[in-house]
This record gives C-alpha cells, structure tokens and sequence, in this order.
C-alpha cells in the first residue's frame, strides 16, 4: 500500500524529472507529469490500473500513440538530472546491457523483428542502455537508450561473412555508441568506469577509451594476440603472473544455487593488444591495457583501460572450457519492467518501455 508519503515523494520526483520536458504541446508536457505521477504510485500496475478512470486511460493512450513524444524526448530531461545526480560522486559506474522484449503473443503490432534463435519463432525487439549507479549499488538514473530489432527472414550469416562488415554494420556497434554517449554526457570532474559484459570485448572499443583516455571494464571473450611479446597469446599471459592477492566474496543466491562465500586469487599485468583484421584496409592502433585474471571455482578475466594510468578496460572471460564465470559476480544485469498496451504501433510500445523504465527507476531509489 502507498502511503501518503509516499505519494508526494513520487509526485515531487515526477514533477522536478520532468520540469523540463519539451513535447512542443504544454498539455502533452502536463501529461507527461501527470502519467508519471500515477505510475510511480503503482509502478507493478497496467497502465489501466495506474489510471484513475477510464478518461485517463485513453488520454494515456494517446499519449503514448502522439507522434510528438518521442523516446529521445522523454529521455532528455531525465538524462538531464542523471548527469546532475552524478555530479554528486567522485566516482560513477555506467553499465551497459541487452534486453529483449517478447511480443510474440501481440500478432497485430507491427514492424517488430526476430529474437530468439530460429527455432523459437519469437518476434520483439531489443533494448540498449546504460545505467548510471555509484560503486555500492545506488542507482543515479538511465544515460543512455537505444532500441533495434533484427529483419524477419533475413539468411543467417557465416563467421567470415561477419568478418567482413565493418563495425557500424554490425549489431554489436550498439555498445560503441553506448560508450561515446555516455562520453559525452558524463560531468566534469567526475571519474566514470564503462562497465561491459563479454559481447562488448571489441577491439574499438578499447581503441576507443585509450583515444579518449577513458575509463573501461569489460569481461572478456577473446584470447587476443600479443604485441611485441615472447607469449603470443592473453590467457597465458595472465595466467604466467604469481598471484596478487586473495579476496572473500559473498555471492548471492539464484534460481540454481544457493547464497555462499567464494574465496577467489587475482592475477594482473599490463599488455598490448595487437590489432585486429579489418575490412577497408582500415588501421586499428596497438592497445595498452590491463588483464586481471580472477579465479576461484571458475574463472574470470578482464581488462581494464584506465585513463589515469595509461592501461585499458576489464574484460572477463574462462581460459578454460568453461563459458561462464558463475563463482564471481562480473556480469551486471539491468533489470526492465515490462509494459503492455493496446495499440499495435511499434513505436507507441517503444514510448510506453522508455517511459515506464524511468518510473522503475524511480521505485529502486532508497
């Protein structure tokens, strides 16, 4: 139950998030306001639900169906007070990740695109974004959102063929583009890790913190080869290196296993990453960066470009056959909350994802 608290905090927050909201129609600003008043209030609710009655829930709906409020639009003054809130910290975690949303059971909305593998049949679209939090857990708000959806029959298409694209053509170009927003959004003055999982182990991207002297962890994937180095390869270059150090992590419980305590050594040394094949004779530069290597029952690496020191960002990954690190907590997951709606415009669904993950956010502040 909402308390009477409650509902003015949530009122106040709608209010100053949204001071700023540009929808070129004061009463679409108004509205705005007034729809994230009622959501904060039920954030778990259907927009009917939210709704006091059935004249708020159409207007609700048109809303969401103008072509005037765009994504871009609803996240400009949160972005806004985003960089505000992290003005606030020295130090400022921007972590990216992909969602999936699952419309298959909405055969009528239109332009959606496949997710899932082939055999699933399944129709959505994906979600990009970066969420902005402080190193122990607060979350400060959403810097960045981009959505994409993959073509329905398009042929499935081979390594080399992947190869060959140059990586503005590729999917995976969602997590450069992440980085370069939050670049540019970040406040001065303060200290802001990228933080990645093991699909963003992309050697622009490391080109990229070490042309911007930013800083970047991500999890890694690929056993790189060496510049200039008697080991040709990461992994054995790390896992040569006498261990740093041992550190008591609490790993909390999951679907699978139970909460328990991981005793895990940590091995590091700086490298230089020799640069990769590409398409258009384009020239990539030797990459300086640090490979930290965590180990307890599974393995975990990364590397860290650190603009204060000259090396690069964390990358993660298992030398050995295993794919995923379960004893060490290196993946950060964004949560999103789901949202439905009548209309079958893809764009009315993309508004009414950006609108309600900002009103999520709003419920995980303390």
């Amino acid at each position: 139950m909402t308390t009477t608290q409650e509902m003015k905090l949530d009122e106040q927050w709608a209010v100053e998030e949204f001071a700023h909201i540009e929808l070129s129609d004061a009463r679409l600003n108004q509205r705005c306001q007034d729809l994230a008043i009622a959501l904060g209030q039920q954030p778990n609710a259907s927009i009917n639900q939210a709704c006091e009655d059935w004249a708020d829930t159409k207007a609700a709906y048109r809303f969401f169906d103008n072509d005037k409020v765009t994504p871009g639009k609803i996240q400009a003054p949160h972005q806004q007070r985003t960089a505000e809130r992290m003005g606030q910290y020295p130090l400022v975690l921007a972590v990216q990740d992909t969602t999936f949303f699952n419309y298959t059971h909405h055969p009528h909305t239109e332009d959606l695109g496949v997710i899932g593998n082939k055999t699933q049949h399944q129709r959505g679209f994906g979600m990009h974004s970066t969420l902005a939090m402080t190193p122990t857990g607060i979350p400060l708000g959403m810097l960045t959102q981009a959505f994409f959806t993959r073509a329905e029959g398009e042929p499935s298409h081979q390594p080399n063929e992947v190869r060959q694209l140059p990586i503005e053509e590729k999917e995976s170009y969602k997590w450069l583009q992440a980085f370069e927003q939050t670049l540019e959004l970040a406040p001065a003055g303060v200290d802001v890790v990228t933080v990645c999982d093991r699909e963003a182990d992309i050697y622009e991207m490391f080109a990229l913190a070490q042309e911007k002297e930013a800083k970047l962890l991500v999890r890694a994937s690929i056993d790189r080869s060496l510049a200039d180095d008697e080991v040709g390869k990461l992994w054995q270059k790390v896992e040569q290196q006498a261990i740093a150090g041992h550190r008591t992590l609490q790993i909390r419980k999951n679907q699978k296993q139970e909460a328990r305590q991981v005793t895990v050594s940590v091995r590091f040394t700086q490298v230089k990453l020799k640069p990769p094949w590409r398409p258009n004779k384009k020239k990539l530069p030797v990459v300086t960066l640090n490979a930290i290597l965590v180990c307890g029952k599974k393995t975990l690496l990364t590397m860290l470009r650190n603009r204060s020191n000259g090396s690069c960002s964390p990358t993660t990954r298992s030398p050995t056959s295993t794919r995923r690190c379960r004893s060490c907590p290196g993946t950060v997951v964004v949560g999103i909350s789901r949202s439905s709606t009548k209309s079958s415009s893809l764009d009315a669904r993309l508004r009414i994802v950006v609108y309600r993950r900002l009103i999520a956010f709003r419920t995980t502040l303390p």
